[in-house]
């Protein structure tokens, strides 16, 4: 009804400040004591200037009322047991000016549409209230909302245990995340089953001290899991054996322990860059020799997909076109790092993939421009080809330094080809992420009871490999090398192992797999981190991150989850709730 007035008379001044600025008194709905049953009596009124999402400004007279028999409360006789009115906390919460139907709608502007405060202050000043408000408040509005998102999450955790239930257990995921600068870490555990947080908080550091604390809030809310599955520091299988007992599996996250072998590569893969980018300046060279080509007002755009080497070639063996064809090799080399799948080294090595386009084009090339009967020895392209040769000829300047620079080539060829033979024991090769390119990397990880029962076996016949090549092996890196992949493999091939769990849902036996990384939570954790630079337009977020990185996975997890969905798409009913959770703070004892 306000708000079809205001509309009515929005071009009023007088009639519309007169809407604006409402004066609403509210008593208790019942004036009888909850131990006598008697009349109460008016013991104060409370004034308060309030906003609302609706009603815009407001002033709130609220009157509390006593019972002169039964005045202090029984366990604390400096308190008056007073009783408000029950409506006036489902308006606004005591202490507070923000009515729950503005928290809502500014929570769901900052948090669902990632809009930044003056967004958010524009669209509240030219909402129908005209509500205007500093940018400090709203973004303590912001954070209030993910606060009682938590709350509701912690009154509705008997919910939460019902479908642990359902589900026949949880799997437990834990891991913490930070900011440079930020000086904490969000710690989250989650149940990749059910998909529920099952806590966040925000601690010093991922320390024994500050995580067994939190997992043995875990244990006595949720019981024991079926599987535990982190990361690799060290203390973590410990502090999960002394809180949750030595029988429960502790998985090890199979992408992390790939990770730790990223130092083996660093110094051999930084010395190939090096020689490449500053001593040889390859990329450089062909980028000069691609812009000269680009300049050739003979070469006429073709359609052709220079992401392919297979297409070039085949460009080249239909058409004869030795100008274009080179144009795209050179352009298909520039492009190496497209090799790469972005988890960075170990599984990425952008200059070793560099040299070896760089040799399988020259291959081509070679053949482009000797092929006299298509290229007719013109001069134009004796001069493309020598502008290339002087490329080729400067890798092979320095003979002593070439030749080490072979040599960490090879060594590095020896490392990748070990390592990913370690990927293929794990089922984690290429071939396998490819089966669906736009999976999430949690689900594009999971594995088949056929994987997970060949995976114990895969990493004993990789450590005989291992044994045998270093027995017939003689050279002395190499040598180093096989120790190194023998020692960390060995290390934990016992947490590596992927169980097979039966549960029992609905009277029916179920066998499932669980996740074997823990992209399930560094996918979540870099969602959340993607949102507040959306809403600040920073990219570096120790402040904001130290403030609600903790109180996102609450509002997330619950959001998306069928058993709260209902709740965030409905904005009174999620307003409803808000004022109901903040209600048990004022309960009479």
């Amino acid at each position: 009804m306000v708000n079809e007035l205001r509309t009515k008379f929005q071009n009023n001044q007088k009639i519309f400040s007169e809407l604006s600025n409402l004066k609403i008194r509210l008593y208790p709905e019942e004036n009888i004591c909850m131990i006598c049953g008697k009349k109460t009596y008016v013991l104060k009124t409370s004034k308060k200037t309030c906003y609302s999402f609706s009603l815009g400004q407001f002033t709130l007279i609220a009157g509390y009322t006593f019972c002169k028999d039964h005045k202090y409360i029984p366990v604390d006789s400096n308190n008056i047991l007073k009783y408000h009115s029950q409506l006036a906390m489902e308006i606004v919460e005591k202490n507070y000016q923000i009515t729950f139907d503005l928290l809502v709608k500014v929570g769901e502007l900052r948090y669902q549409d990632h809009r930044q405060l003056e967004e958010i202050k524009t669209f509240l000043k030219c909402s129908m209230a005209k509500t205007d408000l500093p940018l400090s408040t709203i973004g303590m509005i912001s954070k209030r909302y993910l606060e009682c998102c938590k709350r509701l999450h912690e009154k509705y955790e008997g919910q939460i245990i019902e479908d642990i239930r359902a589900n026949g257990g949880y799997v437990l995921h834990f891991d913490g995340s930070t900011e440079q600068k930020c000086g904490k870490t969000t710690f989250v555990v989650k149940d990749s089953k059910s998909g529920h947080v099952l806590i966040s908080e925000m601690i010093d550091s991922e320390n024994h001290k500050d995580v067994k604390p939190l997992l043995e809030i875990v244990r006595k809310k949720y019981g024991i899991p079926l599987v535990i599955l982190s990361d690799l520091r060290s203390w973590f299988v410990s502090v999960c054996q002394e809180v949750f007992g030595e029988k429960v599996l502790h998985i090890l996250c199979h992408y992390h322990f790939l990770r730790t072998f990223k130092s083996f590569f660093c110094k051999e893969h930084k010395l190939i860059q090096t020689h490449l980018t500053h001593i040889v300046k390859l990329r450089a060279e062909i980028q000069y020799q691609l812009e000269l080509v680009k300049t050739e007002t003979a070469v006429k755009p073709v359609n052709i997909n220079s992401k392919s080497f297979e297409e070039i070639k085949m460009y080249w063996m239909t058409s004869g076109d030795a100008l274009i064809t080179y144009q795209h090799l050179l352009s298909w080399i520039l492009k190496f790092k497209q090799d790469s799948s972005g988890k960075g080294l170990p599984f990425d090595l952008p200059y070793l993939d560099f040299y070896n386009r760089f040799m399988r084009g020259k291959k081509l090339i070679d053949v482009v421009f000797s092929d006299k009967k298509r290229t007719n020895s013109s001069t134009r392209l004796k001069f493309y080809y020598n502008g290339f040769l002087t490329i080729v000829k400067k890798m092979d300047v320095d003979k002593t330094k070439n030749k080490e620079f072979r040599a960490h080539i090879r060594q590095l060829e020896y490392l990748r080809k070990w390592f990913m033979k370690l990927r293929g024991t794990l089922f984690m090769e290429a071939a396998q992420e490819n089966r669906d390119t736009l999976a999430p990397l949690s689900k594009r990880y999971r594995l088949t009871q056929e994987e997970a029962k060949a995976i114990p076996k895969n990493i004993q016949q990789y450590l005989e490999e291992l044994k045998k090549e270093f027995t017939f092996c003689k050279n002395k890196k190499k040598k180093e090398i096989l120790m190194r992949f023998q020692k960390q493999t060995k290390k934990h091939h016992k947490n590596l192992t992927v169980p097979i769990l039966t549960v029992n849902i609905d009277e029916k036996t179920e066998t499932f797999i669980p996740y074997r990384t823990n992209n399930f939570l560094e996918t979540s954790f870099r969602s959340d981190k993607t949102i507040i630079r959306r809403q600040t337009g920073r990219s570096k977020l120790p402040r904001e991150f130290g403030s609600v990185g903790a109180l996102l996975p609450y509002f997330k997890s619950m959001k998306k989850h069928r058993s709260f969905r209902h709740f965030f798409d409905n904005a009174t009913k999620l307003a409803e709730e808000f004022a109901n959770v903040t209600e048990n703070d004022l309960s009479i004892p």
